[in-house]
């Protein structure tokens, strides 16, 4: 039943009631107060205001000119002053109760002096008296722009707050926001009724609006550090902590209005700094927890930049100076506005919307807070020390902020922020480097995969059947699926520099810069292979019917069976060089040693020999250019030939051995047996050393003993060629 209640319709509408309702107690409120049409702004003159505009239709119309500088009102006890105006005094300034009520006693004895029968005497800096009677209600059409603005404005973070709440409604911490945003709004309206006063506020009045501030502040505050606590990961279990800090709140606020104790420093301002800092603590605990999170780290970043950035400047030119006993630097207006900032920004790290941006707006967030806190810090010390003028100060502070601000700044660029390793122009020469000696579709796939490990070391690559146009962010920046460059499928890459950083817009930018380079590269090679084999067609076709043709004509022709057999052997050999150089793909092993065995249990039939077979390791797991497979062919038929011609053998045996890198033929024979040292190194023996030390292998010619006395030919040939096979 509960779950069918809070729907979000439902809780839109009890945001939008609650809303109305304390919009409705403010203009309430600020309608009884009296009014004189009067509008004051704080003179140049000590304890003067000057009245910058007149309401037409108002009390004070045709009264007082615009311009009049006034140094306060009569009163049967003396003149009493108008400065400091209400809406510019900060009105939770008071540091004690006794000061709090004296605050009030100073509204009473305004109130009073602006309900008088008889009128309420106004006292200019000349010392002319003008005696008006102010309205004892405010039109609702006299409020100002404004309270209406601040109003508007401020509806910001209730509806937030909602419309966080409605997409992660199971999430603790957009619950929170929501509360947050909802007690926020309480502390505007408070706020506004005060920035909307004309003079002062009635004693009565001004309690309540008081009241209602410090309720509303005294709970979203607190609040903000619970959402620290929780997102972007709980740091505590239950909701023990909420109900202990609503409780803490609710004593804060009871003892504010009913005076029973004053805290140490400030009876309210005092608390402020302990949220600033336990907030600092729920960071620092947030950022070790996330560590290898990089979503989880980016929405703390955003939350902590919303928070630490408005609470650094509030903290700063509002509460301390309030503190010290001073007058805020800026005025009720701004302030507001700050905490607006951090309802936004708490809302954007909940939803994480778009933290793939997160690693570039958070450091120039904090330089510019650095830089004005530096600029201000070293400003007050000069005046402080060296007792200058303002100008000169400020010069000098600007001078030395710029000595030390910016190599500050450049640190932080390259430790705070992670930047990449290489820029894109210093890993163009490495990635077109690792393009130009794939010759291959199949290559340059393999080429571009590795570039991509390269260039963002992820946690994990994945390929996709899925075929893409362009690169995609997914995931917050947790993904970066990446298209294929022949467009077949996609790769899914996670977790940038192992997982300790997201992927963000640019590194999409490079990746297409990157895809398109490789593309372009792919393509060439591939017109270039197409044009190189068009033309080895032609001359391979021109062989075939040339050359090919005579020595076939020779096979037949030729008496001597020795000169046919060598015709045949140039025959086969020039068709296996026609059939292998028009291939273009890597050729299986495991193939090619069924054609070897075909071949030579053909020709040792031929000659009668008995010929033993042999293969030990995994043919399957290689594959080999075609030149190599040719190389191979012809050293085995040499070997061949000269075991056959020379030895005139009874059997033959051939054993392959293959491992991960090198394949090991060992041919054997039972022939007339020799010492290979006496051997004459002719065209057969020179042919088989030269081919083998091209594909990087040697050979060795022995005599063996076992199991009888026989010669034997061991050729070690790496699979992994050298470069130009």
């Amino acid at each position: 039943m509960s779950k069918a209640i809070l729907t979000p319709a439902n809780v839109l509408l009890a945001v939008l009631l609650f809303v109305a309702f304390a919009q409705m107690t403010a203009v309430y409120l600020l309608m009884q107060t009296p009014w004189t049409g009067i509008n004051a702004v704080a003179g140049t003159l000590p304890d003067t205001v000057v009245v910058e505009s007149i309401d037409a239709d108002s009390p004070a119309a045709g009264k007082l000119p615009v311009g009049t500088v006034l140094t306060g009102v009569q009163t049967a006890q003396g003149l009493l002053k108008l400065a400091p105006l209400l809406y510019d005094f900060p009105p939770l300034s008071p540091a004690t109760f006794a000061q709090l009520d004296a605050f009030y006693q100073r509204q009473a004895t305004l109130h009073r002096a602006f309900t008088d029968p008889v009128g309420v005497t106004f006292v200019t800096v000349t010392g002319e008296n003008v005696t008006l009677t102010p309205l004892l209600y405010t039109p609702l059409s006299a409020l100002p722009l404004t309270f209406w603005l601040l109003s508007l404005i401020n509806l910001i973070s209730p509806l937030v707050g909602v419309l966080v709440w409605t997409y992660r409604p199971n999430q603790q911490a957009s619950a929170l926001l929501l509360m947050h945003g909802l007690f926020y709004y309480l502390f505007v309206m408070g706020g506004v009724c005060v920035v909307a006063s004309e003079f002062y506020l009635p004693p009565e009045i001004l309690q309540q609006v008081l009241l209602l501030q410090v309720a509303g502040i005294g709970i979203a505050a607190p609040l903000m550090v619970l959402i620290l606590c929780y997102a972007p990961s709980p740091l505590v279990r239950g909701n023990w902590l909420l109900w202990l800090t609503l409780g803490g709140s609710a004593l804060t606020i009871v003892n504010y209005h009913y005076h029973w104790f004053e805290s140490p420093g400030h009876m309210y301002y005092s608390q402020h700094p302990l949220i600033y800092i336990g907030a600092s603590i729920a960071i620092i605990l947030q950022w070790r927890r996330t560590r290898q999170q990089p979503v989880e780290r980016a929405a703390l970043l955003v939350l902590a930049t919303s928070f630490m950035l408005p609470s650094t400047l509030i903290v700063a030119i509002h509460v301390i100076p309030i503190l010290f006993g001073k007058l805020p630097l800026v005025g009720n207006t701004i302030i507001l506005m700050l905490f607006l900032l951090i309802a936004v920004g708490l809302a954007v790290g909940i939803l994480r919307y778009r933290l793939f941006d997160i690693e570039f707006w958070w450091l120039k967030s904090l330089l510019w807070l650095l830089g004005g806190c530096l600029v201000a810090a070293i400003d007050l010390s000069v005046t402080a020390l060296f007792q200058l003028s303002d100008s000169y100060a400020l010069g000098i502070s600007v001078i030395i902020a710029g000595f030390l601000y910016f190599p500050l700044r450049q640190w932080l660029l390259g430790k705070v922020i992670p930047a990449e390793k290489q820029n894109l122009q210093d890993f163009l020469p490495a990635f077109s480097s690792s393009l130009s000696d794939a010759v291959s579709q199949d290559t340059f796939e393999q080429r571009w995969l590795e570039s991509l490990q390269q260039r963002f070391h992820p946690l994990h690559l994945e390929p996709l059947p899925e075929t893409i146009t362009h690169t995609q962010l997914s995931d917050n920046g947790l993904h970066l699926q990446i298209p294929s460059l022949d467009n077949t499928r996609s790769y899914r890459l996670s977790g940038k520099q192992r997982a300790a950083r997201l992927f963000h817009k640019t590194d999409v930018k490079n990746t297409e810069s990157l895809l398109t380079v490789a593309r372009m590269a792919s393509n060439a090679s591939e017109m270039r292979q197409q044009a190189i084999m068009e033309e080895r067609r032609r001359i391979m076709h021109d062989l075939h019917d040339s050359l090919g043709s005579k020595l076939l004509t020779l096979t037949h022709q030729l008496p001597d069976p020795n000169h046919k057999e060598s015709a045949k052997q140039a025959l086969m050999t020039l068709r296996d060089t026609i059939r292998l150089s028009l291939k273009t793909t890597p050729l299986r092993l495991e193939d090619h040693l069924a054609d070897w065995r075909a071949e030579i249990a053909e020709r040792a039939d031929a000659a009668g020999v008995t010929l033993h077979w042999q293969q030990t390791g995994d043919a399957s797991i290689h594959a080999l250019t075609p030149k190599l497979v040719l190389e191979i062919t012809q050293l085995l038929r040499e070997t061949v030939s000269n075991a056959l011609k020379h030895a005139a053998p009874a059997q033959l045996s051939l054993r392959f051995q293959m491992d991960a890198s090198t394949l090991q033929i060992l041919v054997g024979n039972d022939g007339r047996v020799s010492d290979p040292a006496t051997w004459n190194a002719g065209t057969g023996l020179g042919s088989i050393q030269t081919r083998i030390a091209r594909l990087g292998g040697d050979v060795r010619f022995e005599l063996r003993d076992k199991p009888k006395l026989h010669n034997r030919v061991v050729l070690r040939i790496p699979l992994q060629s050298p470069q130009g096979l």
